[in-house]
């Protein structure tokens, strides 16, 4: 046929038909070697993706285990509170000096000049509160005293509380801790109206605390009682600070009875106070009892705010320091001894003492406060009473800090020769700046 080449068309078509194989071969191989890389490519992320899964979740392991010690130490802090004050003080007395009288051949100073500046109390307070059921205190006082500064423990005690009453109504703390006898005592000093407490405390429990136990059991809201067993000398004994030389503990019990308006509270306290001597008289051991009893009624006026008034009643039997200082006699070698011809039973002598005291509220800011106490070392003796008028007003600057303004006129006796007496002039003023946290 014309056009028609069988030769030809068999020698085209076998070439059409290679290079279609090859083609195909190239475009397999791609495909065949393509996805295998795509494949491993595919491997490869999974396993990539493997280890960094592994590895986030080892990295969030450890940040909650660094959470769950920061929420650990985040609850302990929790349980620990810090708290106290300072008082700041500027003081001037009518029998302020400023000489220095010098004798012999050393100096022989005149009294402590009394119109200065001084920190009254300085005091630092941890409470760690563990659980529900028991509680650690530790407070220290660093505070100017005379011519030193001295930072000493005031309080180092542990209260446990019953389990067994849903309110924990009874608690047991054994440690060094306020003394529990009267009102007066255990009422914090950043709370008082006036700067310091009655002469009749101060003297019958110096330093307020000692080292000892007791239960305080909440029978009802307005009933309250406490027994407690204590050394008796208290910290600030200038013979027993720490120690009993007794085998007897001095007991205390209190009973207090609170009907929001009022409250009213009878104390007791019986042991026996040791006089150290030196020779064959050895120590005198003499009876030591008190009993007190407190009062307190509150109220409010319009237009000023809340007052209150109170009145505290001590008495009892205890060793008296101006019977042992004209018993007994100190030479000059060192030690003390009983004077000829002396009872030793008569070191101990019978006291009383007791205050009265007015507070209102002038507003939100201002407060005034009256106070007038008594103390009687020795009932049977005349011309050692103490009589002591204060009055002060105090302003609350903010949350934190009150300023207070105090004037004390006390009224004491002073022998003049000739069986004369006289009051001497030593009335106080006390500007008083206290910052509490």
């Amino acid at each position: 046929m014309p056009g028609t080449d069988p030769g030809g068309f068999a020698a085209g078509g076998t070439g059409d038909v290679r290079r279609i194989i090859a083609v195909g071969s190239v475009v397999c191989l791609v495909w065949v070697f393509g996805g295998t890389r795509a494949q491993a490519q595919e491997d490869t992320a999974e396993v990539s993706s493997a280890e960094q899964l592994e590895k986030m979740k080892g990295q969030l392991e450890g940040m909650t285990e660094q959470v769950q010690v920061l929420v650990t130490d985040v609850d302990k802090l929790k349980k620990v509170k810090f708290s106290g004050y300072v008082q700041a003080r500027w003081e001037t007395a009518e029998n302020k000096r400023d000489t220095v009288a010098a004798t012999g051949t050393g100096p022989t100073l005149t009294p402590s000049n009394n119109e200065r500046f001084y920190i009254r109390r300085g005091r630092l307070k941890l409470t760690y509160d563990s659980s529900p059921l028991s509680q650690a205190v530790v407070y220290f006082d660093g505070a100017s005293s005379g011519s030193s500064i001295n930072v000493r423990l005031l309080e180092a005690y542990v209260t446990l509380l019953d389990p067994w009453t849903v309110l924990h109504r009874h608690g047991l703390t054994i440690g060094q801790m306020n003394v529990p006898f009267g009102y007066e005592i255990e009422r914090s000093s950043s709370v008082r109206e006036l700067p310091e407490r009655s002469r009749a405390e101060n003297v019958l429990f110096p330093g307020e605390r000692d080292r000892g136990v007791k239960l305080v059991s909440q029978w009802t809201p307005q009933l309250e009682t406490m027994v407690g067993f204590f050394n008796g000398a208290g910290i600030s004994s200038a013979d027993y600070p720490t120690t009993d030389p007794t085998r007897g503990k001095d007991l205390l019990a209190r009973i207090r009875f609170a009907q929001g308006t009022l409250d009213a509270a009878v104390s007791w306290y019986g042991g026996h106070a040791t006089t150290a001597l030196t020779g064959p008289e050895a120590d005198v051991e003499t009876d030591k009892t008190r009993i007190g009893a407190d009062v307190q009624g509150y109220y409010a006026l319009p237009g000023l705010g809340g007052g209150t008034l109170r009145a505290e009643y001590f008495g009892g039997k205890d060793v008296n320091a101006d019977s042992v200082k004209a018993l007994t006699t100190v030479p000059s070698t060192g030690g003390r001894f009983l004077r000829p011809n002396v009872i030793s039973s008569h070191l101990a002598t019978d006291f009383q003492g007791g205050y009265v005291m007015w507070v209102q509220n002038l507003g939100e800011l201002c407060q005034a406060a009256v106070r007038y106490d008594v103390y009687d070392p020795n009932i049977d003796r005349d011309h050692d009473q103490f009589e002591r008028l204060s009055v002060g007003a105090s302003y609350f600057y903010d949350g934190f800090t009150r300023i207070t303004v105090s004037y004390d006129v006390p009224t004491t006796d002073v022998a003049a020769g000739g069986g004369r007496f006289v009051d001497p002039h030593d009335n106080l003023w006390t500007v008083q700046v206290q910052h509490k946290f």
